[in-house]
């Protein structure tokens, strides 16, 4: 820049060229201690948003704004906040019972090991395919639960140990 050239600011420009920013400027000071009413920036602290989505929640009816400025009311805010916490509660635990509907399927009872049929397959050694047909038959036990079968892996072990005892025994 240049020296002894200044840009052009309300300290250097004629008092009536920038009078608005003075009032505008006392104006919202004076209002700011007022309890009843909040900035936008203030809102958004208060509903834990970014400051852009205070207009857009004026446009979609959400708050309502007045001409002076701070604009919204304080407990209008708070009841939006409150409103919104309860509506995030709700989606939280609609997510958590899709969550938990998701997470895999469940065994019959806890009280014993339950196996699918690949891993059950793995542990006969054949195929799914293979384990299906024995499954048909009643070869082997299983039980439908939740639409799938499963397998007790200690019915599935005494299955393979009477195949190897089949096997190894001599006439």
């Amino acid at each position: 820049m240049a020296e002894g050239r200044r840009l052009p600011g309300p300290e250097s420009a004629s008092p009536v060229r920038f009078a608005y920013l003075r009032t505008r400027k006392r104006g919202y000071s004076a209002t700011v201690s007022d309890p009843q009413w909040v900035t936008q920036r203030q809102a958004a602290a208060l509903l834990g948003v970014h400051p852009s989505l205070i207009p857009k929640m004026l446009r979609r009816g959400d708050l309502k704004s007045r001409v002076q400025a701070p604009s919204l009311s304080h407990s209008e805010v708070l009841s939006l906040a409150e409103a919104r916490a309860a509506e995030t509660a709700k989606l939280e635990a609609r997510r958590a019972r899709r969550a938990a509907k998701a997470s895999g399927p469940r065994p019959p009872d806890e009280e014993h090991e339950w196996l699918l049929a690949p891993s059950a397959a793995a542990v006969l050694g054949c195929t799914e395919i293979a384990l299906g047909g024995r499954a048909a038959r009643g070869q082997v036990p299983y039980v439908v639960h939740g639409g799938r079968r499963w397998f007790r892996l200690d019915q599935i072990e005494l299955q393979v140990r009477s195949e190897v005892a089949q096997r190894t025994r001599r006439p």
